[in-house]
């Protein structure tokens, strides 16, 4: 199978099919620093600088689009497709029914933000399948989180799956497993070594994750980079995670994201970004594997879908109508790998005024019950750090 790829990134969705036997051929990506990654990491495929200036796709089995989730994010806008990033995705869809070389791919793969199945009670998503609908696309979707692949990151994302010949929810919905409880909550923190956090939080809510870290972020729109923070209770130690370690939450060899292999001299901010942005890419090899293997039907409970309230975890469409699916966030039952073991580089120490600034914010909040242990050790933290 080959692969044309809109919306690139640093290449997450590629790198992991690739790993499952198919290849890329095509990039689009405006970003001029992921695009020198790309390039320098698929040196053989061809490129493109701006979705809106494409007249025409190659042709490929497989069209990728991990599109901008900005104006869909519960941290970003809010503005749906009606959005200058997210509502490129329409330029998409507009390329896939135009044809490519007069032929419409047999398969669409997109991956986005869950919020965007809230956000206006489900309404981006609601279009975007309402579009393929009506191309001819059979599609299904499912939330996935990708620590059910081992990684210690929680990182859920919405898999958007069409087909032209198959039943996508054969692909996606197979490989269903219970998930396990294993975030726990600030006011409980026994049983591990490591906590990760966001530092920059502490009033709304604190990303809390047990040997994991949270959804690693791409930074302030001022290209200030916000790392997870780390709690390892034994030493009352708090620090942020290093970008080598963060290329591998991804799932990314490290060093990935390092441009300067490529003669660039950019700040070290604008690789926080690029990894925050990027797929995961064992997301990405699951459903290539899925994808290079026979499909069989997949037995799964499923009910008639409301298309106009905020749309469930997993779904799917065909001929016969909009059905919501019960299948789990986790999609793959590897080990869990302990963020206190994974962790190869040392960590940041927070600084002081972070460290002060977060427990000042955790001691206003009203919403959050922190462990009176986590809070203690920050004051230790700050102490130390003076």
């Amino acid at each position: 199978m080959q692969a044309v790829s809109l919306f690139s990134g640093i290449g997450g969705i590629e790198y992991g099919l690739e790993r499952s036997g198919i290849q890329s051929k095509f990039f689009c990506e405006i970003d001029p620093l992921a695009q020198a990654i790309l390039r320098r990491r698929f040196p053989n495929a061809s490129f493109h600088d701006d979705i809106t200036t494409i007249k025409k796709l190659p042709q490929a089995d497989i069209i990728t689009a991990g599109f901008p989730c900005q104006d869909l994010s519960q941290a970003g806008g809010k503005k749906g497709l009606e959005g200058g990033r997210s509502g490129l995705v329409k330029k998409l869809l507009t390329l896939i029914e135009e044809k490519a070389l007069g032929k419409r791919p047999p398969w669409i793969l997109i991956e986005n933000v869950p919020y965007m199945l809230r956000l206006d009670s489900g309404k981006a998503m609601r279009f975007v399948t309402g579009e393929l609908s009506r191309l001819g696309y059979r599609w299904a979707y499912r939330v996935v989180d990708a620590r059910s692949f081992g990684l210690p990151q929680r990182r859920p994302r919405v898999v958007l799956l069409a087909s032209l010949e198959e039943q996508p929810q054969d692909v996606l919905f197979d490989n269903n497993f219970v998930e396990p409880d294993i975030d726990g909550k600030p006011n409980n923190v026994d049983g591990a070594s490591a906590f990760g956090f966001y530092w920059t939080e502490g009033k709304r809510g604190v990303g809390w994750a047990r040997e994991g870290v949270p959804p690693i972020k791409c930074g302030s729109t001022l290209g200030i980079a916000s790392p997870p923070a780390v709690w390892f209770p034994q030493k009352e130690f708090f620090g942020t995670i290093g970008l080598g370690d963060a290329e591998r939450l991804q799932g990314f060899p490290e060093g990935w994201t390092d441009f300067s292999l490529d003669g660039i001299d950019a700040r070290q901010s604008y690789r926080w970004r690029l990894i925050g942005n990027a797929v995961s890419t064992n997301l990405s090899t699951w459903v290539g594997q899925k994808l290079q293997g026979k499909i069989e039907k997949v037995a799964f409970e499923f009910s008639t879908l409301n298309p106009n309230g905020a749309w469930p975890d997993a779904a799917f469409g065909n001929e016969s109508g909009l059905f919501k699916a019960k299948v789990s966030r986790w999609a793959s039952n590897s080990e869990q790998e302990l963020l206190s073991s994974f962790l190869k580089t040392d960590l940041k120490p927070l600084s002081q005024r972070a460290t002060l600034g977060f427990l000042g914010r955790a001691l206003e909040c009203t919403n959050v019950v922190y462990s009176k242990i986590f809070l203690g050790d920050l004051k230790k933290h700050a102490e130390a750090m003076a």
